[in-house]
């Protein structure tokens, strides 16, 4: 691709000899010339060219003129002087212009062919980034659907504060509105059991996605995910139709596919609850679904003793007669996370609790909630929803 010149310059035997010092090198394309300023400006428009070469003391339009004229409609373009005035005034103005090159005449031959090479070299650069930005733009665009599921799922949990949500949201093209509605859906129960072997997880929970989509959402899949359990969950905004719009999907699911789903919704308001609205759901759909009791026998053994620093996996399969091996197996085959998480979301979820005693102090919490020492609860703390328990806390206390 030839890097494309206009020369303005009303002596004509030097607007020649520009032209003649471009002509020698194939890379580049002389488009246009022209005498005067105002028919320099006139050309730039037509021709869109890569590089200007402008002399400065042109009839009608002088050539500082004609820079500043064509960085209102090119702000990028690239200029360089060629003048017989070494004046300092001149060069000052040519630096506010951010003009390129200023060559005096007469030109030497060495001197153009260094100049061509700086030319070369800042357009190289521009052409390599574009392309690598070009890559990315594609990249992304590619991934963008992925990279929101991901994120999605990440900011129900809560691993984020308001602030970069909305900062990533925005940069994904998420629109989240302010008054929302979390839709969990999970197809574990097949009504017939001569169903297709062909339609696998991964195919239902893609038809399950894209009926909700339109019908929620009119089509925008960056509004969904999946999420550890392998539930559907998709964000909407909040209607009067809510109700139809869900008998609506669940007779497409059971009707079309001859699968029964099981959906639970919930409604919120602001960024700063989606995780918890989000997690009232889930518990919700759990209690709809039914856990075994066993395992239910291990969740209340965990609320009686998570303050305890020392408690364990082997003490919880323990208390309900089952090897630690089969009991680890079976509480994430029910609850969609490891036991050691499921604790871990326990004693976080206490010391939210306990925040709102102001005269507790975060090493206390800590203690309270089964951790030795208050840096290794702001660790998991933080890794877990983001930001620290003072600053969680701090954010609490703004929000009233």
């Amino acid at each position: 691709m030839k890097i494309k010149a206009l020369v303005a310059d009303d002596e004509y035997m030097i607007r020649r000899g520009i032209i003649s010092f471009l002509n020698r090198y194939e890379d580049f394309e002389v488009v246009a010339e022209a005498e005067d300023g105002e028919m320099a400006l006139e050309l730039a428009q037509e021709c869109s060219a890569d590089v200007y070469f402008v002399d400065i003391n042109m009839p009608f339009l002088n050539g500082l003129q004609f820079i500043e004229k064509l960085k209102e409609v090119q702000p990028n373009a690239l200029v360089v002087i060629i003048t017989g005035y070494d004046n300092f005034e001149y060069a000052r103005e040519a630096l506010k212009l951010e003009v390129f090159e200023y060559l005096l005449k007469p030109i030497m031959e060495d001197n153009f062919d260094e100049m061509i090479s700086r030319v070369r070299e800042k357009f190289q650069k521009e052409n390599n980034e574009k392309k690598y930005l070009d890559w990315a733009k594609h990249t992304l665009d590619q991934n963008r659907s992925y990279l929101a599921s991901s994120f999605l799922q990440r900011a129900l949990e809560g691993h984020f504060t308001v602030e970069e949500m909305e900062e990533r949201f925005r940069y994904l093209g998420i629109d989240i509105p302010e008054e929302f509605v979390v839709t969990v859906v999970r197809l574990e129960h097949q009504k017939s059991v001569d169903f297709k072997e062909e339609w696998n997880d991964d195919l239902l929970f893609f038809v399950a996605q894209n009926v909700a989509n339109e019908i929620f959402n009119s089509l925008d899949s960056l509004r969904s995910c999946q999420n550890d359990y392998g539930d559907l969950i998709v964000l909407s905004q909040q209607s009067k139709r809510q109700e139809e719009q869900l008998q609506q999907y669940c007779d497409l699911m059971e009707n079309r596919i001859s699968i029964k789903c099981l959906v639970v919704q919930k409604e919120g308001t602001g960024l700063e609850n989606l995780p918890d609205v989000y997690q009232k759901a889930v518990s919700q759909l759990e209690e709809t679904v039914g856990i075994p009791s066993v395992i239910k026998d291990v969740m209340a053994y965990v609320e009686q003793n998570y303050w305890r620093e020392e408690f364990s996996l082997q003490e919880a399969a323990d208390y309900v007669n089952l090897s630690m091996q089969y009991m680890s197996k079976l509480f994430r085959k029910e609850m969609g996370v490891t036991f050691v998480d499921y604790l871990t979301s326990v004693r976080i979820r206490k010391s939210i609790d306990l925040f709102q005693d102001e005269d507790l102090k975060i090493y206390e919490i800590a203690e309270r909630v089964g951790y030795a020492t208050q840096h290794y609860f702001s660790t998991v703390f933080k890794k877990n929803l983001g930001v620290s328990p003072a600053e969680y806390r701090r954010k609490m206390k703004e929000r009233g």
